[in-house]
């Protein structure tokens, strides 16, 4: 489970970038979509962190007992 957290985590970091790229207008992507705004991947990014969290307590919690 630690492995899947961890997972978790790496995506939602992506995730994280790729909405500060989008912010910033770093690279123009030509796509004018709703996916392609910059508060839907940095949302995506939160929800994916939180999941990562709530995971490795998770399976912390199954080891210790």
């Amino acid at each position: 489970m630690g492995i899947f957290a961890a997972i978790l985590g790496g995506i939602g970091g992506l995730c994280a970038i790729l909405g500060i790229i989008i912010t910033l207008d770093v690279v123009d992507l030509g796509l004018k979509a709703d996916l392609m705004k910059w508060d839907f991947w940095l949302i995506i990014s939160a929800v994916l962190f939180l999941a990562s969290i709530a995971i490795s307590v998770g399976c912390k919690k199954e080891i210790s007992e």
